[in-house]
């Protein structure tokens, strides 16, 4: 793979530190995966998702959290919209939905609305609209993932950035919850 024109090598650390990290990433998951199974939310996904967005696009700033959980939400609920319409025969609420994710990506193009329409709307749109997804998910459920994940990860970001010392990107705890 090329690395784009003025891209920065990225920053390496020591392997002891890689590890604790990556055991850190294990524990924090794990405590996600555990209280969705608690709480019965099965499309944990949409949390990881969410996660992704934050972290890789992010750098998990806090104050990226909060547009990145409205836009996948506003994602889902168009995606839900689809299914509703797909699933009923109802091509009103098919073309509304449509038309919705039209308008979505013309603001996120136009660079406008940001707070409801940016890249976490856009990848929550891509993803559950996978026919493999539309075919039966419960977006109630898929809202409810999002949402924890939102709470459970922020959380824990907030909690490790309280410990651990900034490194002059994002909150200093960028590489301390990224998945690999």
């Amino acid at each position: 793979m090329s690395k784009p024109a003025g891209a920065a090598a990225p920053q390496q650390m020591p392997l002891w530190q890689a590890a604790i990290v990556t055991l850190g990433v294990i524990v924090v998951i794990a405590g996600f995966v555990a209280i969705g199974a608690g709480l019965h939310v099965t499309p944990l996904y949409a949390g990881f998702l969410l996660l992704w967005v934050w972290s890789a696009l992010h750098e998990l700033s806090p104050k990226a959290l909060l547009p990145a959980l409205i836009g996948g939400l506003a994602g889902a609920g168009m995606s839900f919209l689809l299914q509703t319409g797909t699933a009923s025969g109802n091509a009103a609420i098919i073309v509304l939905a449509l038309l919705l994710m039209i308008g979505a990506l013309f603001l996120v193009v136009a660079g406008r609305a940001a707070l409801v329409c940016n890249q976490s709307t856009m990848l929550f749109v891509t993803v559950f609209n996978a026919p493999v997804i539309q075919a039966g998910e419960d977006f109630r459920q898929v809202i409810i993932a999002t949402a924890l994940g939102a709470v459970w990860f922020g959380a824990v970001v907030w909690v490790v950035s309280r410990f651990v010392p900034a490194t002059g990107t994002g909150t200093g705890t960028a590489n301390a919850a990224t998945p690999a």
